[in-house]
């Protein structure tokens, strides 16, 4: 049975035919650039080959000019800077990128970074009271601080100049020295999609330029914005594809001693280090640092120079990331056998709660849950007598209008239209519970209780040759804004029986015209081996991305299986 609804894209054909001669690429190809809004050879060319001499001038920030000013300032006068990061990996990268790049320059520098659970996010006056006692003239912020009104004002008082390097939407502009963020409404900066550690990236650039300290003193960390452009779901187009390409080129040919490091734990070889990597392996032993005990942990890391210190730091973030695995996994197993009770109430959302439950797991749980029922989820804990949770929406749900409807349930709320946290009291929470699934119920149309999967193109497997890899390969690095194409294929035929790996993974072959064989793999799709086990079809139509494999030193080609659909009528829709 397909797990989604599958929508055929349909560029404008003249235009599709049109690219595809201009750069001499076959037409599903063509297709798949021009549902990415490339529809020339010039946009081809940009979007196949960014270059770092197509960077806009750091100058063009509001501010920057003032920001680079300041520091310079507090570099002549030995002045003392506290670096204010957040606890994510954005916040811990930026922090660590500033740091090194400063600490270059000669200057007194030091870092904060907010405890998760006792300070929460943003400045906090816990960190402003150690700026004080550090005799901090200023403060630079990293991914936090643009609404910080009342606590850039309480560190005016102290008489201590805030820079805020951050990137998300500002509503009341607080009264910092200098604020650097492309999303200001009066910022002649061209590009507003930047993650905070690609703004201070931008800073110190200008720094470098303003001091004179040659490009490699700056274009070093490309590594770092890298990885905090990957984890951080920011749009992977136009400069954030350019940092995010040079920084995974740089980290395959010399990883920085904390990276290398870190790798070696992964068995993972630098040469083929790739978002994958990052998203699923870099990223998520960053985080567990702050969801499970500091995030400060993170930054000694990033800071690390010797391999002792390096493979130090990187074991220890191993451990809390396999913690953070095994209490992420018991929840999910308590959340699921408590799923027949809640849905013999409510049916459009999932709402579960647990006194018990970690709240640094609680996001991934949620969006654990919401891959395998495709509901509005809801996954709380408890601290300090409040509820606490964390909220993942489906497509076309703005969650955040979702709690506007519930507020009188909810002591505090904040998020995006996919994403949020919540904050209630227990005694609301049934309340808030019912209410919240009605909202789902209205809001969510029928259509949209089945995921939908965009197909580029129709894709014959015979016209899959080298030439066809190549040019696919270079369409990454691939993440949010630039997703991994997507292909389907009809009357495929099968070759042999399925095999279920690990109890968990499909795979078999298929045979093309030309009796060429492809093996496929799906990844937790035990549905799919239960399907083609129990039917005699040779004959199926399947949604697949397609990849370069490595084996004994040999290339193949690889099938990566999305859907598969055994039904002899079209099963997609255009």
């Amino acid at each position: 049975m397909k797990r989604y609804r599958w929508k055929l894209l349909m560029p404008d054909e003249q235009m599709v035919s049109h690219l595809s001669g201009a750069i001499n690429v076959s037409t599903p190809l063509s297709r798949a650039l021009c549902n990415r809004g490339i529809a020339t050879f010039d946009e081809a060319k940009d979007f196949f080959r960014p270059s770092i001499h197509q960077l806009p001038s750091p100058f063009l920030f509001k501010d920057m000019l003032r920001a680079v000013d300041r520091v310079a300032d507090a570099l002549e006068k030995r002045e003392k800077i506290m670096l204010y990061g957040d606890y994510d990996v954005d916040g811990t990268t930026g922090t660590a990128l500033l740091y090194l790049f400063l600490q270059e320059r000669g200057a007194e520098v030091s870092y904060y970074i907010n405890d998760r659970f006792t300070e929460g996010y943003g400045l906090s006056r816990e960190g402003i009271e150690t700026a004080v006692a550090r005799n901090t003239g200023l403060i630079i912020t990293v991914d936090c601080g643009i609404r910080a009104e009342e606590q850039i004002l309480l560190c005016n008082d102290h008489g201590i100049d805030v820079i805020i390097c951050d990137h998300h939407e500002p509503h009341e502009l607080p009264p910092a020295y200098a604020i650097l963020n492309p999303k200001l409404g009066d910022c002649s900066y061209p590009f507003r999609e930047l993650c905070g550690c690609g703004v201070a990236f931008r800073f110190i650039q200008a720094i470098a330029e303003q001091l004179d300290t040659g490009m490699e003193s700056w274009q070093k960390y490309f590594d770092l914005v890298a990885i905090a452009t990957a984890a951080d779901m920011v749009v992977l187009e136009k400069e954030n594809r350019t940092y995010v390409r040079e920084g995974l080129q740089r980290i395959r040919t010399s990883p920085r001693s904390s990276l290398a490091q870190m790798l070696g734990i992964m068995n993972v070889d630098a040469d083929m280090m790739s978002m994958f990597t990052i998203a699923f392996g870099i990223a998520p032993r960053i985080n567990a640092a702050g969801r499970m005990e500091s995030a400060t942990l993170a930054v000694k890391w990033l800071l690390s120079d010797s391999v002792e210190d390096s493979q130090q730091h990187a074991g220890e973030l191993e451990q809390l990331n396999a913690l953070r695995r095994k209490i992420d996994a018991e929840i999910f197993i308590q959340a699921e056998k408590m799923i027949a009770g809640h849905f013999a109430s409510y049916c459009s959302s999932i709402v579960l709660y647990d006194e018990e439950w970690h709240l640094g797991v609680l996001g991934i749980v949620a969006s654990k849950m919401l891959e395998k029922y495709y509901l509005p989820t809801v996954i709380m804990g408890n601290m300090n007598g409040l509820v606490k949770g964390s909220v993942r929406s489906v497509d076309g749900l703005n969650i955040y209008e979702v709690l506007q409807e519930c507020g009188e349930y909810l002591e505090q709320f904040g998020g995006h239209n996919q994403a949020a946290g919540i904050t209630l009291r227990p005694e609301n929470l049934a309340g808030f519970r019912k209410r919240f699934d009605e909202i789902c119920r209205d809001l969510q149309p029928v259509e949209l209780r089945q995921k939908e999967v965009l197909i580029d193109s129709v894709l014959a497997l015979e016209d899959v040759t080298d030439k066809f890899m190549n040019v696919l390969a270079e369409f990454a690095p691939y993440g949010y804004g630039n997703r991994e194409p997507l292909f389907v294929s009809d009357q495929v035929l099968l070759q042999g029986r399925p095999r279920l790996l690990k109890e968990r993974h499909v795979k078999f072959s298929v045979r093309d015209k030309h009796d060429r064989i492809f093996d496929v793999i799906g990844f937790d799709r035990r549905d799919i081996y239960e399907d083609l086990a129990a039917s005699n079809t040779p004959v199926v139509a399947m949604v697949y991305s397609l990849e370069k494999r490595s084996w004994n030193n040999r290339e193949h080609w690889q099938i990566r299986l999305k859907d598969l659909s055994i039904t002899q009528d079209q099963p997609w829709k255009e």
